[in-house]
């Protein structure tokens, strides 16, 4: 199935959300890589977004876990 996105905002986050969730349900990296190696040849602002969310829900999940380490 094909999207169409009002603008190209619309595309980028809608990939940003998606990367996220696919980054907070522990999506393997090699599996996120090659839907953004795909998407990128059919809507290269979503997979851009895809990037980008998965990239930040992972920082931000490690960032979470050092501190939570630390505080026990």
């Amino acid at each position: 199935m094909h999207t169409t996105y009002r603008t190209a905002t619309d595309a980028f986050n809608a990939g940003f959300l998606d990367g996220e969730l696919a980054a907070i349900t522990k999506l393997p990296a090699r599996q996120a890589h090659a839907r953004i190696s795909m998407a990128e040849q059919h809507d290269p602002l979503y997979a851009q977004g895809y990037s980008d969310g998965y990239l930040h829900a992972t920082a931000t999940n490690a960032a979470l876990r050092v501190r939570g380490g630390s505080e026990r």
